[in-house]
């Protein structure tokens, strides 16, 4: 029977575990962005920045070690905790957590979120890969943890945000300035009367899974597999008012192998325009390169669906492209460096908020990897032990 939790958005406090300061070379060189944007250059630079970064955990070696190489990043976990390198919280709270770079401001709670497996108040957007889901909940089980928040999205969160707000006039609880120049802080919300005022408000919303699809997948596994276990009817989540705090909105670019300009121009299928060129005034359009020259496709008919779902639905079949083989990348400049005369980049726009929502609300889900919501949480200020 599925938690009568989940009926209404919940986001319980928890003891989180952190870095001691004075046990690391500093809090910002052990944190690590999400597993799922570290490209290899990042990877080592991280790698090497503290013995202790937490991509160590986040993102196991050798892939050839089958399960086992969830044993390494589990040992570790362990011997940081029996040496003192992480602690935990004396007492359960809901966190404010502020991330500044430049303009950009990611602000939100986090916490213990009360999972939906009915998709009532925590609505996906994104299909997902199985073997990702696996993984990562391979780690969560081999470490026992949730080590990286997902990142949640609502609207006119009233007196939650005023508490987030509030909270932020105080003392922060930790504060970290990362390799990027981004200033991280943390601040505690433990009072009773607040936590109440919280939870009633946020009782009364749906929350978009901005950020962590197949984190939250696992989520809904793990709680699948040990039902009895009460740790795992909930999982580590940051929530944003998006109209308090703004996220910004953007695409995540495909390489895809086998694919050559010359299949699109002659199979592209009716109610698609093919144009030369790379137009860069064109709405909900795709652009293709080999590298060398270009290609913009666009609905010929006005059709004002995220072109992503046409892109996985109806164009990369009819090009006949390897689906299976399609790679996803964050940036631009990853995407086009791995273009050739037989592997077309696509740079793809990012579909709009509203139509984001509007789908999710509906219950219609996009392809994987449709979307970036950002800034997204850095991994390692805070996380949770099961």
């Amino acid at each position: 029977m599925p938690d009568s939790r989940a009926s209404v958005l919940r986001l319980d406090p928890l003891r989180a575990w952190r870095f001691v300061a004075g046990m690391v070379s500093g809090l910002g060189a052990v944190t690590s962005p999400p597993y799922d944007v570290l490209e290899p250059a990042l990877v080592r630079r991280l790698t090497a920045s503290d013995l202790h970064n937490m991509v160590r955990l986040i993102l196991p070696r050798d892939p050839n070690l089958g399960p086992n190489r969830y044993d390494e990043p589990a040992e570790r976990l362990a011997a940081w905790q029996a040496a003192g390198v992480v602690i935990q919280d004396p007492r359960p709270a809901l966190y404010v957590y502020e991330q500044r770079l430049g303009d950009a401001v990611l602000c939100g709670l986090v916490g213990a979120l009360a999972l939906d497996p009915l998709r009532r108040v925590v609505l996906p957007h994104e299909n997902v890969m199985p073997h990702w889901v696996d993984d990562r909940l391979e780690l969560m089980e081999a470490t026992d943890a949730d080590l990286e928040p997902i990142l949640l999205a609502y609207g006119d969160g009233g007196a939650a945000s005023d508490a987030v707000d509030a909270a932020r006039t105080g003392v922060p609880w930790v504060e970290a300035e990362t390799e990027n120049g981004a200033e991280h802080r943390i601040w505690r919300i433990e009072d009773p009367e607040t936590l109440a005022v919280i939870a009633v408000e946020l009782a009364k919303h749906e929350a978009l899974i901005a950020d962590g699809h197949h984190r939250y997948a696992a989520y809904l596994e793990r709680n699948r597999r040990e039902p009895d276990r009460s740790s795992t009817s909930s999982g580590l989540a940051m929530l944003v008012d998006y109209n308090r705090h703004p996220l910004t909105l953007d695409p995540i670019h495909r390489v895809v192998p086998g694919l050559t300009l010359e299949m699109v121009e002659s199979r592209t299928p009716d109610g698609w325009d093919v144009l030369p060129g790379r137009s860069e005034t064109l709405p909900d359009h795709i652009r293709l390169t080999d590298g060398t020259a270009w290609l913009t496709v666009r609905p010929a008919n006005g059709q004002t669906v995220p072109v992503v779902s046409s892109l996985h639905e109806h164009l990369l079949p009819a090009w006949g492209a390897p689906v299976d083989e399609v790679t996803f990348h964050h940036t631009w400049s990853d995407a086009l460096a791995l273009a050739g005369p037989s592997q077309a980049a696509i740079e793809l726009t990012a579909p709009r908020l509203d139509q984001v929502l509007g789908s999710a609300i509906q219950g219609v889900i996009l392809p994987q990897k449709a979307t970036s919501f950002g800034p997204k949480p850095r991994v390692g200020l805070l996380f949770r032990m099961l």
